[in-house]
């Protein structure tokens, strides 16, 4: 079951990714840079990750925000509830440590591939403010789905990228190979058009666009039928 999600989630960033990558490969061409297999298959990887946390995490849609699902609209302007937003750092760490676990171990992931996939993030602070950036965008989307927002989620998540990072610089000599296939150097930068300087930040965003404007509102509720044909009993995805 979690293999037709999960590829479910994937196919949501299509519409999206096809039409990037047909821009960024013929910009490629034009400066004389062809895109190799091994990229692809590792930006793909890097986009399905990338559709787990935003379904981990649980992001708005579309549909939420058009039919204001959540009541969070009003005559008066934006209503979120105050018990649904925490900016008080490990309020709730004495009810348990397995939320900030798994909010550090999500974001690893992402701490060690932009750094073994584009050159650039080889610099901390980048790969940080990657981090605090997705993260950010994710729990300031919560405030339309009735989720808690907390800065707690925050912390760990750029702990979990900065750990990702440090198991990247540990393992980078063994990597080198690897790393030699699939990464994108970042020399001669300002001759680099946007779509390819900028090419995980695109990414970024087409995996936000495909849960939001697809998955959601579209194939969530078709997945849903078609699971429950397949199984009985209730069916959450």
């Amino acid at each position: 079951m979690f293999i037709i999600v999960s590829i479910t989630w994937f196919i949501s960033t299509l519409p999206f990714l096809i039409p990037y990558h047909i821009l960024l490969t013929s910009q490629s061409k034009k400066i004389g840079y062809k895109l190799s297999i091994e990229h692809i298959v590792i930006v793909y990887i890097f986009v399905y990750y990338l559709t787990g946390v935003l379904s981990f995490t649980g992001i708005p849609s579309i549909r939420d925000i058009v039919h204001n699902s959540f009541g969070i609209i009003t005559p008066k302007g934006l209503n979120f509830p105050p018990d649904e937003f925490n900016l008080i750092p490990f309020l709730w760490i004495t009810e348990g440590v397995r939320p900030y676990i798994e909010n550090i171990l999500l974001f690893i992931p992402l701490g060690f591939m932009l750094p073994c996939i584009w050159k650039k993030y080889e610099v901390l602070w980048k790969t940080a403010l990657s981090g605090i950036t997705i993260s950010l965008i994710i729990e300031l989307s919560q405030l339309f789905n009735r989720r808690v927002t907390d800065i707690d989620d925050l912390l760990m998540n750029t702990l979990g990228a900065l750990i990702g990072w440090v198991i990247f610089r540990l393992l980078k000599e063994h990597l080198s190979k690897l790393q030699d296939k699939v990464s994108v150097q970042s020399t001669n930068i300002e001759k680099i058009p946007v779509l390819r300087r900028e090419e995980a930040c695109f990414y970024m965003v087409i995996t936000f666009a495909g849960m939001f404007f697809v998955f959601y509102p579209f194939l969530r509720p078709l997945l849903s039928q078609f699971l429950r044909s397949l199984f009985t009993g209730p069916i959450f995805i």
